[in-house]
């Protein structure tokens, strides 16, 4: 199922169920009056839920480690979709993972009522549901019986004020990180906690077969690094995807100056980056390999460690390569680089202010519909200027002295053409 249609199935099914079971909560609240106390004593079983989002699972680790600092004899169990699983079991903080398997409707069901079951005889102390808009995480957070249940409200409280014992407001203008750890500050997480996500376990003999793919392809040099140019951007928003040519137009540059790169992305982003690589010169092809869909996640975690620098748009590979520590410039343009972006002496970010943005998570289609000119307006020389940067020798202790970590642009609102940005529908005046 795609991003779209989980949000249009929330949105009918479960949202205006999570509006019903919410007001039965609240009576049943009241009847109960179960002691909602948090005390390290009480605290035996922790589930964390967040059931979209490779990069918002890493995002979420500074608050894993924090709770196991904490509660350190707890039980921590991570409920997500089964696409998520196999990163999870790198995460050295979670003990279990439950996984939905929304592959079909028939799956999703009755892995739903497996995981609700499982949830009830786990009998945990502490709920932390870490999605923001889902009526379903909702329901599911319910329906787990947990005494304490922690989430987060946007726009609106309504129909979350009986689900959950604890609300936090999600300030989007605040680092996703942070928001986390505020959560668990509810839960009696100190503050201070530290804010660097990871660590991801990389196997050895996944390095071994990225080492072995590389050198098999003519013109690659295993003794030069190399940089690792992800083009893609999952279907939540396409428009998080810098223009193909910039990217071509980019890695001729770092060819040019001498760089070999690893074009990377998932089996359903291998065809839109073998039609990028083709739109490069034979001579540039030569300095380039095209991994796309040829990688399991260990070993695109093993290519992504490998690299002397990673280039890549707001996406899951993005905070993939930061929780490894890896040099790596971020380009920005729907979403907000102080939201999901990170100040660390190894990232360079890359964000061009238009009116309309950030429109992630902000309206359900982006106002440009496709004419990313927040994307479009990133220069590749300043690109490629900072990706050589980041992948020279010493860079770190040039940065650490005099850098700046985010290249935001001037607002403008309007396009070129001279049209406001941010118009979705303009009446005609007859």
């Amino acid at each position: 199922m795609t991003h779209k249609g989980r949000i249009l199935a929330d949105r009918i099914i479960a949202v205006p169920t999570a509006f019903l079971f919410n007001g039965i909560a609240r009576v049943l609240g009241r009847l109960l009056r179960r002691d909602h106390s948090i005390t390290s004593e009480n605290v035996k079983v922790i589930i964390v839920a967040k059931l979209i989002g490779m990069g918002s699972i890493l995002q979420s680790t500074p608050l894993l480690k924090a709770l196991k600092r904490r509660y350190p004899n707890a039980k921590l169990i991570f409920v997500t979709l089964k696409s998520n699983k196999q990163l999870l079991t790198r995460l050295s903080c979670v003990d279990e993972i439950l996984a939905l398997d929304d592959g079909s409707l028939l799956a999703m069901g009755v892995t739903t009522l497996w995981t609700i079951a499982t949830l009830i005889r786990q009998r945990a102390d502490l709920y932390f549901d870490l999605e923001v808009y889902s009526g379903f995480a909702s329901l599911l957070a319910l329906c787990a019986v947990t005494r304490n249940r922690l989430g987060f409200y946007r726009h609106s409280a309504a129909f979350k004020k009986g689900i959950y014992t604890h609300l936090v407001y999600f300030n989007a203008r605040m680092p996703v990180r942070q928001l986390y750890l505020q959560l668990g500050r509810v839960a009696g997480v100190p503050a201070g906690q530290s804010e660097i996500t990871g660590p991801i376990r990389v196997d050895d003999d996944e390095r071994s077969a990225v080492r072995r793919l590389l050198t098999q392809t003519p013109g690659w040099q295993p003794e030069r690094p190399y940089i690792v140019v992800n083009p893609n951007a999952s279907d939540l928003l396409l428009e998080r995807r810098w223009p193909t040519e910039s990217v071509i137009r980019t890695i001729g540059q770092l060819v040019e100056s001498g760089k070999q790169i690893a074009l990377m992305g998932a089996p359903n982003e291998a065809e839109f980056v073998q039609s990028l690589f083709e739109g490069l010169t034979p001579d540039v092809q030569f300095r380039v390999v095209n991994t796309a869909g040829r990688l399991t996640l260990g070993e695109l975690l093993a290519l992504l460690d490998g690299a002397a620098c990673i280039l890549t748009n707001d996406t899951g590979p993005m905070h993939m390569a930061i929780a490894l520590e890896r040099p790596t410039v971020c380009l920005f343009g729907p979403a907000n680089p102080e939201h999901y972006g990170q100040d660390l002496p190894f990232v360079e970010i890359f964000y061009a202010r238009v009116f309309c943005s950030p429109c992630l998570y902000e309206a359900d289609e982006p106002p440009c519909n496709g004419n990313n000119i927040c994307m479009q307006r990133i220069e590749p020389e300043a690109v490629t200027e900072a990706v050589l940067r980041l992948s020279g020798a010493g860079f770190q202790a040039q940065f650490l002295q005099t850098r700046e970590w985010l290249h935001c642009l001037p607002l403008i609102a309007e396009a070129p053409d001279g049209s406001p940005l941010g118009v979705v529908v303009r009446s005609s005046l007859k």
